[in-house]
């Protein structure tokens, strides 16, 4: 494809987004006659008819299903390009962020960000992804999020990493627990015990492992839930006991008979951090929601 036809991508999105092409005319603001002009040069590029017409508009090909995804993402971060050369008025736009974040984020800041973006700028939404894989340098690039919310971690990365926050860690063992009935616990007496863990996006890792204390590699796990507040139904009523935050214990424990208890070795807290990727950074948007990130966490913290 030559650079003078770097304009025909639009006009792919547009249709295939549309399903149309008066639709994707007026979407774009030109005449159906170009965008059939465009989509004819479009297919002889390609050498693939891309979309068939049907009783409502027009469906694409397989083939154009494939190409949709790395045309649309470059058609995006082309557009977020121009968006950076522009001041953002919180007041008056219709943004979306978009998000991927652990679970423990979820309950612990982006409650009060919803909150605090309501009031000063109403009209901004937040879209939050469950974070699925460890590829942060590929999603944040192709712009799939915006910003990543993760733990923090030692690993060295060309992507922009901030800690924004650090919270407590309790073991967590039901109140009527028969052999952990004080209001301590030893390590001996943690690794006797079954364990509920948080899973770890799709592996079968836990969210925290023997990479954070080497005794997590000695457990016994009975239970691998989907996320922290998962956890406590379980640990309320059996035997096992698991690593819970504070914001999640303290925000969803009420009315389960779980008790938390010190942790009995190393450290006792860790950290969040937000990551994003070094194209962002001059964007006025993007450092708009980082600042209100930064100002939520130092709140709750």
């Amino acid at each position: 494809m030559k650079n003078t036809e770097l304009n025909l991508i639009p006009v792919f999105v547009a249709i295939y987004e549309e399903q149309s092409l008066s639709s994707a005319a007026s979407r774009l603001g030109i005449s159906q006659p170009a965008v059939s002009k465009a989509l004819k040069r479009l297919r002889e590029i390609y050498d693939d008819s891309l979309f068939h017409r049907n009783a409502s508009g027009v469906e694409p090909t397989t083939f154009a299903n494939d190409i949709y995804p790395a045309l649309a993402t470059s058609l995006k971060n082309f557009t977020s390009t121009l968006e950076a050369s522009r001041d953002f008025n919180p007041k008056t736009s219709t943004k979306t962020f978009s998000i991927a974040s652990v679970s423990a984020a979820n309950y612990a800041i982006l409650p009060e960000l919803l909150v605090r973006i309501a009031k000063i700028a109403p009209k901004v939404s937040l879209e939050v992804h469950p974070l699925f894989t460890e590829d942060h340098e590929s999603d944040l690039r192709l712009q799939r999020y915006d910003l990543v919310i993760d733990r923090t971690r030692d690993e060295t990365s060309t992507l922009k990493v901030k800690e924004i926050f650090r919270e407590k860690l309790y073991v967590v063992v039901a109140k009527d627990h028969p052999r952990i009935t004080g209001n301590t616990i030893t390590t001996e007496q943690y690794l006797a015990e079954q364990h509920v863990v948080m899973s770890q996006w799709q592996t079968r890792k836990s969210f925290f492992n023997e990479k954070d204390f080497p005794e997590f590699g000695k457990r016994k796990i009975m239970y691998r839930a989907a996320g922290e507040v998962d956890m406590l139904p379980a640990i309320s009523q059996t035997d096992a006991i698991g690593i819970i935050t504070h914001s999640t214990f303290h925000k969803f424990a009420n009315g389960l008979d779980v008790k938390a208890l010190s942790m009995p070795f190393g450290a006792s807290d860790y950290g969040l951090s937000m990551v994003w990727h070094p194209s962002r950074n001059s964007d006025s948007a993007h450092q708009w929601l980082r600042q209100q990130i930064v100002k939520v966490a130092a709140q709750v913290a």
